[in-house]
């Protein structure tokens, strides 16, 4: 069975650009994934927090949120939430208070000091992610713009998202 190959237009010169295997968009999407992930955590490292206490930061930004709701937005253990929160604890990111209604569980709770490294850090990944995005073309950037629509609808009617 063939491969599938890209479709692209003669060079000027009419040599006929070299053919690229076409890969299943899901790979592409995996790689993006990745590479958004390592551009945020580079963007956080100067401001001493891992990905993972910069989403939990993020989560309590509204409001004061049960350690369990984090375990499932993260989706990691119970133990790795508790040690998350311990260490944000330590950093005075975060107050860990007793849930009102539910006395086995805790509320994280977003510190004055968390909220200035959380804007700060956010700003930094914003940043990073603009000079990304300015290295696209305006073309590419609106095809992809497009795309990722279409994908985000089509999964929304499908009962995936």
């Amino acid at each position: 069975m063939a491969v599938p190959t890209a479709v692209s237009r003669r060079r000027a010169g009419g040599a006929p650009p070299p053919q690229r295997p076409v890969e299943p968009p899901w790979e592409s999407v995996r790689e993006l994934y990745r590479i958004l992930r390592g551009v945020t955590r580079e963007a956080l490292r100067p401001h001493g927090l891992l990905l993972s206490e910069y989403q939990a930061l993020a989560l309590c930004a509204p409001g004061p949120v049960p350690l369990k709701s984090i375990t499932r937005a993260l989706d990691v253990t119970p133990a790795a939430t508790t040690d998350l929160a311990r260490r944000l604890q330590r950093r005075r990111l975060v107050r860990l208070e007793p849930h009102p209604t539910d006395h086995r569980s805790r509320l994280a709770v977003l510190t004055e000091p968390g909220r200035r490294l959380l804007r700060e850090a956010k700003d930094a990944q914003r940043k990073a992610l603009r000079e990304l995005g300015a290295r696209i073309p305006p073309t590419a950037r609106e095809g992809l713009l497009g795309g990722v629509a279409e994908l985000r609808h089509a999964l929304r009617e499908s009962g995936d998202a």
